[in-house]
């Protein structure tokens, strides 16, 4: 089967139906709920509202741009050690790369062919250090809005009122289906992603080929 058949194959199909099936479900769900914690129904809109508002802490938007951006800092890693300069000798990834790319001397002339390239094959070790320091400080962004503590004993004190968790996690599932399939780690990692892209998909002058031919003709030859 092509998995890349159609153009909505890539970009996405418009598939909203059941994103308002969701909404909607989530809505009358969170009624009969209500109707069923009777005078204690002020804390279920007390969670609601806490997951809603830790949701829109960080903008999927935002994440993604933040992404795309910090590739930035791989560039000048790499373009440091091959420089010869010392200017990021602090950086905790910087051992590792100078150890690679001194150890892996490239046959192409253009300066910005061999800066894609190692960009290339230092990206997994680069997203690691990334996406863990994003981690931390998301849940610093997220600390400042959300407190993990009282939404715990929320969740907790509403579902020993309902009388088990089934109700409540029906809730979050509909909640996640609908507000948060694309979460700001998800964003994140995807704009680094697209950087990555244009790094295999940059062409060298030299040879008028992609930097992912150039990558895949280095893997052969190993």
């Amino acid at each position: 089967m092509n998995t890349f058949y159609e153009y909505e194959d890539i970009f996405g199909r418009t598939e909203t139906a059941h994103l308002n099936r969701s909404f909607a479900e989530l809505f009358e769900l969170a009624a009969s709920i209500r109707r069923r914690l009777g005078k204690q129904d002020y804390l279920l809109d007390e969670y609601i509202s806490m997951i809603m508002e830790g949701a829109n802490a960080t903008l999927a938007q935002s994440a993604a741009e933040d992404g795309f951006a910090v590739s930035s800092e791989l560039r000048h890693l790499c373009l440091n050690i091959m420089d010869g300069k010392t200017d990021c000798a602090g950086h905790s990834l910087y051992k590792k790369f100078e150890a690679y790319i001194s150890g892996h001397s490239l046959p192409y002339q253009e300066r910005v062919t061999k800066l894609n390239l190692y960009c290339v094959a230092l990206a997994g070790d680069y997203l690691e250090y990334a996406a863990g320091k994003y981690r931390q400080e998301q849940k610093k962004t997220l600390q400042k809005t959300l407190d993990i503590v009282r939404l715990r004993d929320l969740y907790r004190t509403l579902t020993a009122i309902l009388g088990g968790e089934d109700e409540l996690e029906h809730l979050n599932l509909l909640f996640r289906q609908r507000f948060m399939f694309v979460t700001p780690m998800a964003a994140y990692l995807q704009g680094l992603a697209n950087d990555l892209l244009y790094s295999l998909t940059s062409r060298d002058i030299e040879t008028g080929r992609l930097a992912v031919h150039l990558q895949l003709g280095q893997e052969d030859s190993n």
